[in-house]
C-alpha cells in the first residue's frame, strides 16, 4: 500500500455529473454576466424618463397650470426607478452569493406596495377596502422582514 495514499479516480457516473454541474455553473454565469448590462440600460432608461418628465414639467411652474395627471406621472416614474433599483440589487445579492435572500425579497415587495398606496393616494382614487388590504399587507411584510432580521444574525448584520 503506497504512503500517502493515492485518491482513486472518481467513477465514470460521478464524472458526468460533475461535469453537468459545472457546465451548469458556467451557463448561469453567462446569463448573469449578459443581464448586467440590460439591468443597467433599463435602469438608465428608466431614469432618463424622469427626468424627461421633470424638464416637460418646468414650463408650467406656476402651482395653478401645473396638471395633477402630470406630477402624478412625475411621481410614479420616480417610484418605478426605485423599485428598478430594488429589484436589480435582489438580482445582484443572488449574483454574488446564488442564493435569494428572503430579507431582500421583503424589502422589494414592501417598497412595490408602499408605491401602489402612494399612487393610489395621489391619485385619490381608492377604495377605503383596497388601502386598508394594501396598508395590511405592508405591516405584514414589515413584520415578517422583521423576523427575518431576528431569525437570521448574519443577514441583522449585513442589512
Amino acid at each position: 500500500m503506497p504512503w500517502p495514499p493515492v485518491a482513486s479516480e472518481p467513477k465514470p457516473r460521478n464524472r458526468w455529473r460533475a461535469l453537468i454541474f459545472r457546465g451548469y455553473d458556467v451557463a448561469v454565469d453567462a446569463v448573469i454576466i449578459g443581464v448586467i448590462p440590460l439591468m443597467l440600460i433599463a435602469l438608465g432608461f428608466a431614469f432618463v424618463e424622469a427626468i424627461i418628465t421633470t424638464i416637460q414639467l418646468f414650463p408650467q411652474l406656476r402651482p395653478a397650470s401645473v396638471e395633477a395627471f402630470e406630477l402624478r406621472t412625475l411621481v410614479e416614474r420616480i417610484l418605478d426607478v426605485v423599485i428598478l433599483i430594488e429589484l436589480f440589487n435582489t438580482f445582484m445579492d443572488y449574483a454574488r452569493t446564488r442564493r435569494i435572500r428572503l430579507s431582500t425579497l421583503l424589502d422589494v415587495t414592501i417598497v412595490f406596495s408602499l408605491r401602489e398606496i402612494l399612487i393610489k393616494l395621489y391619485a385619490q382614487t381608492f377604495s377605503s377596502r383596497d388601502l386598508v388590504a394594501l396598508c395590511i399587507l405592508v405591516i405584514i411584510l414589515v413584520i415578517a422582514r422583521s423576523i427575518t432580521i431576528k431569525v437570521s444574525p448574519s443577514i441583522g448584520k449585513e442589512s
